[in-house]
């Protein structure tokens, strides 16, 4: 399976390539957004239409530091504000490597296990996707 990189650029990748593509330019926004990257990210296929990134090891000393003094909810809220500020630069990667539209981004992130997951539901392939239907009224 090949995917193009944008339609102004001929190169394609395989989808191996293409996976560990999404994942070291997510690092690099990470280490770029947060000053601190993750200690392992790898980029899965969900199907044809989702990528899915798990990243390990991301959160910072003063997270930890918050989360052992049993200030969980000021982490999670502090996570997800951060969340809500990468969602747009993180769906722009998605959608240039895979060629396609980030139609959602859904993202959630542990504190024990240290994890987060970082989900792009890609434009459909098929155009009578049951994930483009409106719901009824």
């Amino acid at each position: 399976m090949r995917f193009s990189l944008t339609p102004k650029n001929d190169v394609a990748l395989s989808a191996g390539q293409l996976l560990i593509e999404v994942s070291n330019q997510v690092v690099q926004e990470f280490r770029a957004s947060v000053g601190k990257g993750p200690s392992m990210c790898k980029t899965y296929w969900a199907g044809r239409d989702m990528i899915v990134v798990l990243l390990k090891g991301g959160f910072t000393v003063a997270e930890q530091t918050l989360f052992d003094a049993g200030q969980k909810r000021t982490v999670h809220d502090a996570q997800h504000a951060l969340q809500d500020a990468m969602e747009e630069r993180l769906s722009e990667i998605v959608a240039e490597l895979t060629g396609r539209p980030v139609v959602a981004f859904l993202s959630a992130s542990r504190q024990n296990p240290d994890l987060r997951a970082e989900m792009f539901l890609l434009e459909p392939l098929e155009p009578d996707s049951p994930l483009l239907e409106k719901p009824a009224p």
